[in-house]
């Protein structure tokens, strides 16, 4: 009965370690970015330049990122599934395409919401973006993550 208590102690002893040291790392603000900040302290008429130069950069590795990967779905061999066919490969290019359709729509609707208290202010247009490219670096970790070849997962 002491065994299980103590272990019951550690147990919760470690989750509690775990989800501090996790929310630490993830604590970070998403409308707040590293390189817009830099291009806002570099200031001056290069202002909106390196602006503009940091999100078409971010879009280009998206995109870059997502046609390889439907690329990569549409030209796999879905004869490597358990009774693999056609359909299933073109169903899941299909779903892969809208998933990026709907996320393109709710990357716009969740900036908007979270830098919604900077509407107005002069800073609000960078404060804006870098929810923007936040959500794109993210959005490339997850197309990264999805593989026709489960076992590559």
């Amino acid at each position: 009965m002491v065994r299980y208590f103590l272990n019951c102690i550690f147990g919760a002893a470690l989750s509690t370690f775990a989800i501090n040291v996790y929310a630490e790392l993830n604590s970070g603000s998403i409308v707040e970015n590293k390189e817009v900040a830099a291009c806002i302290a570099k200031g001056g008429d290069n202002d909106s330049e390196c602006l503009s130069s940091v999100s078409k950069m971010t879009e280009a590795k998206l995109n870059t990122a997502y046609q390889d990967k439907l690329k990569e779905i549409s030209n796999y061999d879905y004869s490597q599934w358990w009774m693999g066919e056609k359909r299933q490969r073109e169903e899941m290019k299909d779903a892969f395409i809208r998933s990026q359709e709907l996320w393109l729509k709710y990357r716009q609707d969740y900036c908007k919401a979270a830098s919604a208290g900077a509407e107005g202010i002069d800073g609000y247009s960078a404060i804006a973006l870098s929810c923007q490219i936040n959500m794109a670096i993210r959005r490339r970790d997850e197309i990264r993550m999805v593989h026709p070849d489960l076992s590559e997962g």
